[in-house]
C-alpha cells in the first residue's frame, strides 16, 4: 500500500470529528473536531478542508477518507436522511468527495462505522458474530455475521430503532407510535426524568439541573443512579426493560455470540450494562436452549466511529472497485 495515512470521519448535528491512523492502522493522532455546516456542500467544503489541515500537520499525504454519518446511507455512500442535518437530502457524498480528494472515500452509517472500530482492537475483535447497538438520542445497530459486516441488499440494514415494539406507543419523529428508540434511548431517559421531576417525584434529579425540569438529560440519570438514587435506579430500571426486549428480538433474528452496547448510555458502564443483563436474562425465554449471548460495552467509546471510519477507507483502498487516481492534485 502506497505511503500515507488514513482519516476517519465522524459527522453529528454538531461537530465533525476527525482523526489521522496511520497506515497500519496503530494509534491516532492529530484528533480534529469543527463545527458541522447546515448545508451538503458545506460538510464537504468542511471535511476536505480539514484533510488538508491534517496533512500538514502530520507532515504525510492522506491516502484514503472514510466517514460516518447518522442516518440513512445506501451501499453508494448516498446518505438519504439524517437525523441530525435537516438539510441532508439524498446527498451523494462520497461521490462528491471522491471528486473533490482524488482518492478513495468510504462513506456508511455512522453504527456500522462504530462496529468496525470495535473490530479492531475493541470489544468485537475476537469474534466472528456480532451485534453492535447504539444507545444515544436514538438507536443504531450494525452485524457482523460470519466475520464480514452485513448491509443488506441496499446497504440500508441496521435500523433497529424503529421496530415496533409498543404497537400504540409513544409517537415517534418517523411518523410512527412505538418505536424501540423512543422507549429505550438516551432520549427516552431523558424523558421519563422530566416526567418524574415535573410530577414532583424527582427532586434530587431536578437539583442536577438547577431545578428545571424541562433540562434534565438522561446523562443527568447516569449521574444520579451512580449514587444509588432510587427514583434514578428506577427510571434507569424502566429504560433498561425496553432496551432488553428489543435486545431479544434481535438476538432471535440474529443469533450473535457478543452483543456490543456503544453510544451515550453504554458509556455509563455497568450502572446501565448491568441492568439490561438483569432485564434480558429475563425476556429472553430462549435461554438455557440457546447458548449464552455476552453483553459487552464498546471499547473504544467515542473514538469507535472515526476509529471505524478510518478501517472503512483502508478496506475500500484496496478494493477493485477503485479506479482513481490517488496521486492527482487535491
Amino acid at each position: 500500500m502506497r505511503r500515507g495515512r488514513l482519516a476517519g470521519f465522524d459527522i453529528g448535528g454538531t461537530n465533525i470529528r476527525a482523526e489521522v491512523l496511520g497506515a497500519d492502522t496503530a494509534g491516532g493522532v492529530a484528533l480534529r473536531r469543527g463545527d458541522c455546516p447546515d448545508t451538503m456542500d458545506g460538510i464537504v467544503d468542511a471535511i476536505c478542508d480539514m484533510v488538508r489541515g491534517m496533512e500538514e500537520e502530520v507532515a504525510e499525504p492522506v491516502v484514503a477518507v472514510g466517514v460516518g454519518c447518522a442516518g440513512i446511507v445506501d451501499h453508494r455512500g448516498v446518505v438519504a436522511t439524517s437525523p441530525n442535518i435537516p438539510a441532508i437530502a439524498d446527498f451523494p457524498l462520497q461521490s462528491m468527495l471522491g471528486d473533490r480528494l482524488r482518492r478513495p472515500v468510504a462513506v456508511d452509517n455512522d453504527a456500522t462505522a462504530a462496529l468496525r472500530g470495535e473490530m479492531e482492537g475493541g470489544a468485537a475483535c475476537d469474534v466472528s458474530d456480532a451485534l453492535l447497538v447504539t444507545f444515544g438520542t436514538g438507536i443504531g445497530a450494525a452485524l457482523l455475521l460470519d466475520g464480514e459486516i452485513r448491509r443488506g441488499a441496499h446497504g440500508l440494514a441496521g435500523e433497529a430503532g424503529h421496530m415496533i415494539v409498543a404497537p400504540g406507543g409513544p409517537e415517534c419523529m418517523c411518523g410512527r407510535r412505538g418505536c424501540w428508540e423512543r422507549l429505550a434511548s438516551g432520549d427516552a431517559l431523558g424523558r421519563a426524568a422530566r416526567a418524574a421531576a415535573a410530577a414532583g417525584q424527582a427532586p434530587a434529579l431536578k437539583d442536577r439541573a438547577a431545578g428545571r425540569s424541562e433540562a434534565l438529560r438522561g446523562e443527568h440519570v447516569a449521574e444520579l443512579a451512580t449514587t444509588g438514587d432510587p427514583v434514578a435506579r428506577r427510571l434507569l430500571g424502566e429504560v433498561a426493560s425496553w432496551v432488553a426486549l428489543g435486545l431479544n428480538n434481535l438476538i432471535l433474528l440474529t443469533s450473535p455470540q457478543v452483543i456490543v452496547l456503544g453510544g451515550g448510555l453504554s458509556e455509563m458502564g455497568e450502572v446501565f450494562v448491568a441492568p439490561v443483563r438483569r432485564a434480558l436474562s429475563n425476556v429472553f425465554l430462549e435461554q438455557g436452549r440457546r447458548p449464552p449471548v455476552e453483553l459487552r460495552q464498546a471499547r473504544h467509546g467515542d473514538r469507535a466511529g472515526v476509529i471505524g471510519a478510518a478501517h472503512l477507507a483502508l478496506d475500500r483502498l484496496g478494493s477493485p472497485e477503485w479506479h482513481g487516481p490517488p496521486e492527482r492534485g487535491r
